[in-house]
């Protein structure tokens, strides 16, 4: 993986000119944003390539700034991010009975995070971390979701929170978010297996090579159980470090990281407020897999 450091204290920064955005409310801000969001962005891709790789190299954590970052380059993005922090920040202080602080101590952030919500508790005041996907919420929403952060344990507001997670309105911020599939160049090398040109044979092979290349890494290996998985909100496929072994077959390598190419394929389906990732369709694909019944006795030895 490839390491920028101090990628986190940059975005802060633009986090805290976001901050003066609010209390300004000025064209002459929001150009100085848009210019700092730019210019990162610049960086970043230049450091990448100039040791071989892409932002989709980047750990998760880095990667997803950078997604936010391109999300925001965009004028029009811009501008819907900084009006969804805005009302957060009206419904922060309207609501001091419920979030039990002075709003002054209260440090927020909106970004591409790993996480719905997330509140913290630090030296300085609480900080409060939205995922991007509730910039579009409605009003309601956005109230049920800081009573949820602040809650002292699960309510009916966080079931509600998670449910709009699912919505289309949601899903469709993060879809820009997102944006097109990175392909990495690094952190898909392994010492003994290559996920990019393993995925590049099943690609031709099983999906007429219409699969977008996502995001291959190798997974830590302390994930004993977790052989692989697809994670759509970052174009990723993540394939457990320690199959890249001697000791392991390549037709093994083969079936999980076609496994999950499937999940890209299918993506999830919502049923009655339900999400299904392993439909009747998508069984029916996996057997498709040449030595599938030899590979399923592989997994259960590893096991």
């Amino acid at each position: 993986m490839l390491q920028i450091r101090n990628l986190r204290k940059q975005t802060d920064l633009i986090h805290a000119r976001m901050h003066r955005f609010i209390r300004d409310n000025s064209a002459v801000q929001t150009d100085m944003i848009a210019d700092e969001i730019h210019a990162l962005k610049v960086i970043v891709d230049q450091l990448c390539a100039k040791h071989g790789g892409s932002a989709a190299d980047l750990g998760t954590p880095s990667f997803r700034q950078y997604l936010w970052l391109r999300f925001l380059t965009r004028r029009e993005h811009l501008q819907m991010h900084l009006q969804g922090l805005k009302m957060f920040d009206r419904i922060i202080k309207e609501q001091k009975s419920v979030v039990a602080h002075s709003a002054n101590t209260i440090h927020l952030k909106i970004d591409y995070s790993g996480y719905l919500y997330q509140r913290k508790t630090a030296q300085d005041g609480t900080r409060l971390l939205i995922h991007e996907g509730f910039i579009h919420a409605p009003d309601t929403v956005m109230r049920q979701l800081i009573t949820a952060a602040f809650a002292k344990r699960k309510t009916k507001t966080a079931t509600q929170v998670k449910a709009f997670a699912n919505s289309g309105n949601y899903l469709q911020v993060t879809h820009l978010v997102a944006g097109e599939p990175i392909a990495s160049h690094i952190s898909c090398k392994g010492s003994k297996f290559h996920l990019d040109a393993i995925f590049q044979t099943l690609n031709k092979q099983y999906f007429d090579k219409k699969l977008p290349m996502p995001r291959l890494v190798w997974s830590s290996a302390r994930a004993q159980r977790r052989l692989g998985y697809y994670h759509p909100e970052i174009h990723t496929i993540a394939v457990n470090q320690k199959l890249d072994s001697n000791r392991i077959p390549r037709l093994l390598v083969e079936y999980i990281l076609y496994h999950e190419m499937l999940h890209q394929q299918f993506g999830i389906e919502h049923r009655n407020g339900r999400r299904y990732a392993h439909t009747t369709a998508f069984h029916q694909a996996e057997k498709r897999f040449r030595g599938y019944q030899e590979a399923e006795n592989l997994i259960k030895l590893l096991h």
